[in-house]
């Protein structure tokens, strides 16, 4: 296998992962559809200095990438123990926790940008 079909077959690996999460995960559609609020964030507060663009991107991408692994973490507890037991919820609700310490970074980043955009921060 040379090394461009090994990136290829990562890059269809991954996007089966997106689809399967889309398609599969509640939590992780809603996220998605949760850009659409991430954009009109920017359109209302428009322009953005690059440096909070970046934030609010870097912050949206954190929310995804935490949401699909807290998802992958419960596929496999799934698959590996069904039924219900209390390490597993509580491993459960940790991944979750993560996934809210992103977005509650993502908050902090809007309330900045908001805070410059009414003249309250410099």
């Amino acid at each position: 296998m040379s090394v461009v079909e090994k990136v290829l077959g990562s890059f269809r690996n991954a996007f089966c992962g997106l689809r399967e999460a889309f398609g599969r995960d509640v939590s992780f559609r809603l996220e998605v559809y949760g850009g659409f609020c991430v954009a009109a964030f920017v359109f209302l507060f428009w322009p953005l200095r690059v440096y909070e663009m970046v934030f609010v991107v870097l912050a949206y991408a954190l929310i995804l990438m935490t949401e699909l692994i807290n998802t992958a973490f419960e596929q496999v507890l799934e698959r590996l123990h069904p039924e219900r037991h209390e390490l597993i919820g509580i491993g459960k609700d940790i991944a979750s926790a993560a996934v809210l310490i992103a977005f509650l970074f993502l908050a902090f980043v809007g309330m900045l940008i908001a805070l410059r955009y009414f003249g309250v921060l410099p």
